[in-house]
């Protein structure tokens, strides 16, 4: 599972991306940032991996990176 941000507001947004690098899906729903995601990991752990297998499996909407 791969996460990163998006430039937005002081700590960006976060997005799960593709094992290829080539897609991404917002995260907002489970955290806003990746700081927030760290801080209720193991709350949010499993609906990070759960929304990778979707984007992974193309169930999740994707955007290019």
């Amino acid at each position: 599972m791969k996460l990163a941000s998006l430039k937005s507001g002081r700590d960006g947004r976060l997005v799960v991306v593709s094992n290829d690098l080539n897609y991404y899906t917002d995260a907002g729903l489970i955290a806003p940032t990746l700081q927030a995601a760290l801080d209720d990991w193991e709350h949010c752990e499993p609906l990070l991996r759960g929304l990778f297998e979707s984007l992974e499996h193309g169930s999740a909407r994707r955007n290019h990176a």
